[in-house]
This record gives C-alpha cells, structure tokens and sequence, in this order.
C-alpha cells in the first residue's frame, strides 16, 4: 500500500540509482526514504518534530506494522483509497500539501483510525460521513483550508452524533450513530449552520469546534 501511495501523490520515478537521501525538485521533494531498501518503519525523514517538512513513517509498533504517517511535503494528485488497507494506522497526517479530490470513503475502513488531519490541501467535495462513522475510534477530523469543499453538517447529522458533546435526541427521520460518542477536534473551513457571515458557497456546519475562513488565521469562530 506505501508505495502505492508515492506515486500518485507526485513521487518522482526511482531507480537503482536514485538517492533518496536527497532533497527533489517538486513533490515530496525532501528526503523521507520512502522506497528504499530499508523496512518501510525506517521511510522518514530527519526532521520528525511536527514543524519541519517532510515527514514520512512516523511510527510503527512493536510488530513493526505502521500506525502513524505524517506527510507534509508538497504532495500533488489525489489521496489514494489503497489507504484504506491500511487498517492498523491510527493516525494520518496529510495536511498542508497540494492534494486534490475529495476524500476518499474507503478511509473508514480504517477502524482504529483515531486523528485524521487533511487540512490545507486543495480538497473538495464534501465529508463521507456515512463512511467515516465507522471510525469509533475516532477523535480529532480536521478539514480546514480546503475551500472547495461543500455542503452541510447539520445538528443530528452523523458527523455531529460522533461529537462528544452531542445532545439528543436523534429524530426518527435521521440515521442513528450507535458509537461511543469520542469525537473531540471537528475543523473545516466553513460557516456555523444558518449564519449570516453571507459565505453561501462554503460548507456549513452545526457542531464544528472550530470554523476557519481563508487563512489559518481567519478563525469565524471557537
């Protein structure tokens, strides 16, 4: 699944003699390791701290099967659904990229999946909550600086079950998310459910902890 995910982000090609120590022109141009002829535990970067570009494996346990992945390393194209294999990660970092697409629905097959960060990419379409609500163990979804994306997350949608401050109950009419309710961190770039900021075409929503506007400063509110 890894390298699969090389390519369609932007990776370039690779061969015997690529360094991949070495900083690229483009996509993923700082050195993470991915590819080479290491464990895929041992695909980062140097810098592994949260603030420096790059990124990669970030951890693996103790069965050396990976649980976490940051990325944050001017990656292009679209996420690819083979993540979704992925099924032991418990948390994705792609923020701060160049992705486009929409979010793919096979990331919730990804069971023990707790933090998933898409933030400041180029991403549209709308959330895939009827996928995502699979995720029970989920507790941090951050989608802000995608301005693309659209539509509305209501006060009894499932994403909004999903937050652990939800209040019910659930109307008749509205499907019922039967989880534990661990949902914590809900970002986007959007507008509070029936406000009058006037964005018409940006997402709403009803339970968000935190509304961005077009920058990460741009907070409308928290």
């Amino acid at each position: 699944v890894l390298p699969v995910m090389f390519f369609p982000t932007g990776g370039p090609p690779v061969n015997a003699d690529t360094d991949l120590s070495q900083k690229q022109i483009g996509p993923w141009r700082n050195p993470t390791n991915f590819l080479a002829a290491t464990h895929e535990c041992e695909w980062k970067s140097r810098i592994m701290d949260g603030a420096g570009r790059g990124g990669g494996i970030r951890r693996c346990d103790k069965n050396k099967t990976v649980v976490e992945i940051s990325l944050y390393n001017e990656l292009t194209g679209s996420i690819p659904s083979e993540l979704g294999r992925l099924w032991n990660l418990r948390t994705l970092y792609l923020g701060r990229n160049h992705l486009t697409g929409t979010i793919p629905t096979e990331l919730g097959m990804i069971r023990k999946l707790s933090s998933l960060s898409l933030q400041w990419n180029d991403l549209s379409g709308t959330i895939p909550e009827k996928h995502l609500k699979n995720l029970l163990t989920l507790r941090a979804l951050q989608v802000e600086g995608n301005e693309k994306m659209g539509g509305k997350i209501e006060r009894h949608s499932l994403l909004c079950q999903m937050r652990n401050r939800y209040r019910g109950p659930t109307p008749k009419d509205q499907e019922k998310y039967t989880g534990r309710r661990i949902l914590r961190i809900l970002t986007a770039t959007c507008v509070p459910s029936g406000s009058s900021v006037g964005v018409s075409d940006r997402l709403e929503c009803a339970c968000c902890t935190e509304c961005f506007g077009k920058t990460p400063k741009d907070l409308i509110y928290q």
